[in-house]
């Protein structure tokens, strides 16, 4: 009996997952289009990232996971394409993103890595800048894997890291501590100067996370100023 009573809520749950996937992401499109029409919006370190767009040279930016709901916002340019994992959240945010004319790139560099790194070159080659967290997709938070730094040596990509504060906001209490930003306040972007993954010897690693942090502290400041 307790066999069969696992099988029927694995089926149960499967269908509720797909009953999810299918209809939330109309509604969570909504509703970051009008969280994003209520909010006032500041970007910092234009300079940073705007020879990229203006030359249609494409880039890798670099965000915490914790502060992914609107960087589709701070992720510019025409062909655009979001690294996103085959966790079940991931079916949602392929959903989302597509309807703000972003690809999804489906993969993860930690699991099944390579895979995904060969995919990344290819639309590197292709002209696509790419989205990437590199705290994901399941952390540990805010500590950077070598994935973004091995893409980004082998695309000869520069790595634009962006910061990302509120000024009120909901912290979740998720792994990555999701910050979902309350409707009329301030926000920030901030761009941090391009990274180039040239030279042996050199903790990239830590050189982006420094970058995230400091982007992040200067977008805070920027908002919490006024």
């Amino acid at each position: 009996m307790s066999g069969k009573g696992e099988k029927r809520n694995s089926f149960i749950l499967k269908i509720r997952n797909h009953i999810q996937i299918s209809l939330l992401p109309i509604p969570a499109y909504l509703l970051i289009r009008f969280l994003w029409f209520t909010l006032k919006v500041k970007f910092l370190g234009n300079e940073n990232i705007e020879p990229f767009i203006l030359n249609k040279n494409n880039y890798i930016l670099c965000f915490w996971h914790g502060n992914l709901l609107l960087m589709i916002y701070a992720f510019k340019g025409d062909k655009r394409t979001f690294l996103v994992s085959f966790h079940r959240d991931g079916e949602l945010i392929t959903k989302v993103i597509k309807r703000f004319g972003v690809e999804a790139t489906r993969g993860s560099t930690s699991k099944g890595g390579a895979k995904a790194l060969l995919t990344l070159l290819r639309k590197a080659k292709s002209g696509y800048s790419i989205a990437f967290t590199p705290d994901g997709p399941r952390g540990p938070a805010r500590k950077a894997q070598s994935g973004v730094v091995e893409l980004a040596r082998m695309s000869k990509l520069p790595i634009v890291c962006a910061g990302f504060w509120a000024k009120k906001f909901k912290r979740f209490n998720s792994w990555d501590a999701f910050l979902l930003p309350y409707p009329f306040t301030k926000v920030a972007f901030c761009y941090e100067p391009p990274i180039y993954v040239k030279e042996k010897g050199i903790n990239y690693i830590k050189l982006i996370e420094e970058a995230l942090e400091k982007a992040e502290q200067k977008a805070k400041d920027a908002v919490l100023k006024d």
